[in-house]
């Protein structure tokens, strides 16, 4: 595997649509991920992750769900319009507890063996896994599961180094990200407490990581992906002009029939000190206005 840039864009459900995607990878973002998609979907023929594969050179789909023939039918429905696959073990929301998928699964790790087989199986794309700490504090089994994602044929694996019971609460350890990554022959992917060009610089020189996956600091700015590009190479950054990105983002939807209320949601991580005003809009002609007017 080659990617242009050691920083990727996290898997962000409500985040991660394509006119966002689209901005990071013009940005400077080496590999971007679709938000967390339903195997059951997919196997259907509901396709609701619209790559966009003329702006997007190097895009991952990250897949959740247990049936094992789901999972290999959604793979070849989908395999190629993406690069990369990327599986959820890391999601520690309520509903895909219920759901019995995400970071519950670290719980069961012949299942875990099984889908993960599955999924390499079905494709000759690489295949990554997206794995907390462990579910709990009870059962840290990041290492266990990391083997296993290696033994069946996983290209790499991404740790946010949480448990899932403590969701974002806490600090991100990254310790355990050290620690994988001196146990696993394949790439260790880094992520977790990651707000600035420095911190993504300082995750790589504590745990030798090979590469680094920004979320919430990504959503608030697409251009983080430039500011570490040149942060890693120069040792300096510029400051990005946050309603020049917010205009960005709305031009770019013009294309995509994206929700107002996702755009409204993306304007606002763009200018937080303006939330209050941006979310009084209640359509795209007075929410342009209103970013005139700032």
């Amino acid at each position: 595997m080659k990617f242009r840039s050691r920083f990727f864009a996290a898997p962000m459900v409500g985040v991660s649509d394509t006119a966002f995607r689209i901005m990071c990878y013009k940005y400077g973002a080496g590999l971007v991920f679709t938000e967390m998609t339903y195997a059951a979907a997919l196997a259907r023929g509901i396709d609701k992750v619209n790559i966009d594969r003329r702006r997007e050179k190097a895009v991952g789909i990250q897949l959740a769900g247990t049936k094992l023939d789901e999972i290999e039918k959604a793979v070849k429905f989908i395999e190629d319009k993406v690069d990369v696959f990327d599986y959820n073990l890391g999601c520690p929301v309520s509903k895909a507890q219920r759901q019995k998928v995400g970071a519950i699964l670290l719980e069961d790790p012949p299942l875990v063996k099984k889908i993960l087989s599955k999924i390499v199986s079905s494709t000759n794309k690489p295949v990554f896994a997206k794995i907390r700490s462990g579910y709990s504090d009870k059962n840290i089994n990041y290492l266990k599961i990391g083997r296993i994602a290696q033994d069946v044929g996983c290209a790499a694996v991404t740790l946010h180094p949480r448990t899932a019971v403590t969701k974002r609460g806490g600090g991100a350890n990254w310790d355990h990200i050290k620690k994988l990554k001196s146990k696993l022959d394949i790439p260790v992917i880094g992520n977790g407490d990651i707000n600035s060009p420095e911190d993504a610089l300082q995750l790589i020189s504590t745990t030798d990581c090979d590469y680094v996956m920004l979320g919430r600091a990504a959503a608030k700015n697409p251009a983080i992906f430039k500011q570490c590009n040149d942060f890693i190479r120069t040792g300096k950054y510029k400051e990005t002009n946050q309603l020049k990105l917010a205009n960005e983002y709305i031009e770019l939807n013009k294309k995509y029939n994206t929700k107002f209320s996702t755009i409204k949601s993306h304007v606002t991580y763009f200018l937080k000190p303006h939330a209050e005003i941006i979310n009084k809009t209640k359509d795209i002609n007075t929410l342009k206005k209103t970013l005139k007017s700032l």
